[in-house]
């Protein structure tokens, strides 16, 4: 089967959950034999916009369009004109029998049609809430969560220039302007979403808000975590005498919620726990200041990024990872990273993490943006006898990267 893997970034430069998915899941299909390739796009300024580069990454055949993510007016963050178009000719080149769209970001609304009229079945996987949200995380810039209606908040960072809407706009304010560009924005995600053959969604909670908000049919949408390689750990046991060794692991911006974690960590005995942090630090600097700021003095320890061959190291050196999201995260690849290697995981349950991590049973849940709450969690799993072992031993199941693409190669053939 010829398959095309679409996205927004990729690795090796970008290490997300979803380019850490579709990879895996790419590299896979192709050792069962596959034609398979990963198309994606990076900022490159010394570079032509739109360029196609040719790569290859562990077996998988890459193609790099080039995009700067630079756009005049709003409407071009959604619309992307010349990403459609570019993806159009590629799709017409490779004649792929399934296209299968693990992000819009950068392709922009239309690549959906654009597959199916060159004769692709397609499959989209909601890693994330883009077609609600333009920033994805519905989310908004004073950390209150949206409903994803009528809110313009996310397209603010966008320019506008009203003399390029068009005419049947009239000449709103810029206000208006924003709240009819967000309507258009939903509107043509909505259709593109509806023109897929099938939907996959990591979590109950996305796919309920999807088919909710009229984006796709209920019985078109797959719930799939991904698949995890590897083996599975045996749950892990502690010395309660040694201090919890708290980890961090994943991009650390704001909507992550690293600074609960911090301002919780302050509120603890600093002999008893410690934190490390693992992420890139130079993304977001303001962030990360901030976060060194509240740190100074606490048991914190910030490693920088590691490449995702190393995350059964990393989180052998952590006794539980702690998911302290402020956002509804869909489902995090690091929490099932964490049950295959055997440690339980304390967790905002906004989203897919209240469904990934059973309270009391598999790990520890706080209200979101509680550090007060976060930190009575983790003096109980330092303080409370045989809690710890209980929490490790009472993880769910993991399923593994085969388990996942014997779904996905099952639901390419019948979408075909």
């Amino acid at each position: 089967m010829k398959i095309l893997v679409a996205l927004h970034d990729y690795l090796p430069l970008h290490k997300g959950g979803s380019e850490v998915h579709a990879h895996q899941t790419a590299r896979e299909l192709v050792r069962r034999g596959h034609d398979v390739t990963a198309l994606f796009t990076e900022r490159d300024l010394d570079a032509t916009p739109y360029t196609v580069r040719e790569g290859e990454l562990d077996g998988v055949r890459t193609l790099e369009m080039v995009h700067q993510r630079e756009y005049a007016d709003v409407r071009e963050s959604y619309l992307q004109a010349r990403s459609v178009a570019a993806f159009r000719e590629i799709v017409r080149t490779l004649a792929p029998d399934v296209v299968h769209f693990h992000h819009f970001a950068i392709w922009g609304s239309g690549v959906v049609p654009a597959a199916r009229e060159a004769g692709a079945r397609v499959v989209v996987t909601l890693h994330d809430y883009f077609g609600l949200c333009d920033a994805s995380t519905l989310l908004r810039s004073d950390d209150e969560l949206c409903d994803g209606v009528d809110c313009t908040d996310c397209l603010r960072r966008h320019p506008t220039l009203p003399e390029r809407w068009p005419v049947d706009w009239g000449s709103p304010s810029r206000e208006e302007g924003l709240l009819r560009a967000a309507r258009e924005r939903r509107e043509r995600h909505r259709q593109d979403l509806r023109s897929a053959h099938a939907v996959i969604s990591p979590s109950h909670f996305a796919a309920r808000l999807f088919t909710e908000a009229g984006f796709v049919a209920p019985r078109r949408v797959r719930v799939m975590k991904a698949g995890y390689p590897g083996p599975l750990a045996p749950p892990r046991t502690r010395d309660p005498r040694a201090p919890l060794r708290l980890g961090y692991v994943g991009g650390i911006y704001r909507s992550k919620g690293l600074h609960v974690l911090v301002r919780a960590l302050a509120r603890l005995r600093a002999d008893a726990f410690e934190l490390h942090v693992h992420g890139h630090l130079d993304w977001f600097p303001d962030y990360v200041g901030e976060l060194r700021s509240a740190a100074r003095g606490l048991p914190v320890r910030f490693h920088g990024p590691f490449d995702p061959s190393a995350l059964d190291r990393v989180l052998a050196e952590i006794d539980v990872l702690c998911v302290p999201s402020i956002w509804y995260e869909n489902m995090p690849i690091t929490i099932q990273e964490a049950f295959r290697s055997g440690i339980p995981v304390v967790a905002t349950p906004l989203g897919g993490m209240g469904e990934a991590v059973e309270d009391g049973v598999s790990g520890l849940g706080f209200p979101r943006g509680d550090d007060a709450t976060l930190a009575a969690a983790l003096a109980r799993l330092q303080d409370e006898p045989g809690l710890y072992d209980r929490l490790a031993a009472g993880r769910p199941h993991v399923p593994t990267l085969e388990e996942i693409v014997d779904r996905l190669e099952a639901l390419y053939g019948e979408v075909r």
